[in-house]
């Protein structure tokens, strides 16, 4: 996470040093108006990859993009007004890989996760750069996450999870810059409280009784990089 600031701050930088004109050479807003779209994307891989160039660590590679909660999540906006907009989220996660260790046993894991969000945002700035801060309301549900195969010691492993529910509101706060015709690369903070809610499940073939019932205040320190394109 450190590259991926040290990159952003230098980009940002970068962009900040050109003019500060609202409009293109062909008369095209830089900034976000009322009645337009737009659509956010995670960049935290493309920050990397751009931070690896620049130095000596080995191979580079852009990798999987992850999409789950508020790191990952896909994000719309609609702006009512130059300065506020409507947010809806959708996060996914969706994963089926194996672990093979040293004495050659294999574990499966499969994973299957989905979130949704409602929310508002405010901005400020009367350049390029703009802050914006607001909330989101989400739900989520956990349709699988299961483990199957051999642990380290040889014992076969075949454990279900129960289904799971979450619910969570997140404040956030954060940064943008357009550096071109509505389209900006930005940073984000965000801090919330979630519940979270697991039914019983199964483990080699058992019925599992425990069920469980989570509250944390937490995603402390969650920061995540962005691409947001405007239309």
């Amino acid at each position: 996470m450190k590259k991926v600031i040290l990159t952003a701050v230098a980009v940002f930088g970068f962009v900040f040093a050109n003019a500060q004109d609202l409009k293109s050479k062909r008369g095209e807003n830089f900034l976000p108006e009322a009645g337009d779209w737009a659509i956010s994307f995670n960049a935290n891989n493309l920050f990397h990859y751009v931070g690896n160039v620049f130095s000596s660590a080995g191979t580079n590679e852009i990798g999987a993009v992850s999409n789950s909660n508020t790191s990952g999540s896909f994000t719309g906006k609609r702006f009512n007004t130059a300065t506020q907009a409507d947010r809806y989220t959708a996060g996914f996660e969706l994963s089926n890989g194996s672990e093979t260790d040293a004495n050659g046993y294999e574990l499966k894991t499969t994973k299957i996760t989905v979130e949704a969000g409602l929310g508002k945002e405010w901005r400020r700035g009367k350049t390029r750069l703009q802050g914006f801060y607001g909330y989101d309301l989400v739900a989520g549900i956990n349709l699988v996450d299961s483990e199957k195969g051999k642990d380290a010691t040889g014992a076969d492993v075949d454990s279900k999870k129960g289904l799971g529910f979450s619910v969570g509101a997140h404040g956030f706060l954060g940064a943008e810059y357009f550096i071109f015709p509505k389209m900006a690369i930005g940073a984000q903070y965000t801090y919330g409280a979630d519940i979270n809610i697991k039914g019983a499940g199964t483990e080699n073939g058992n019925k599992q009784k425990d069920k469980s019932t989570s509250f944390g205040v937490g995603n402390v320190g969650v920061a995540s990089m962005s691409l947001t394109l405007h239309f």
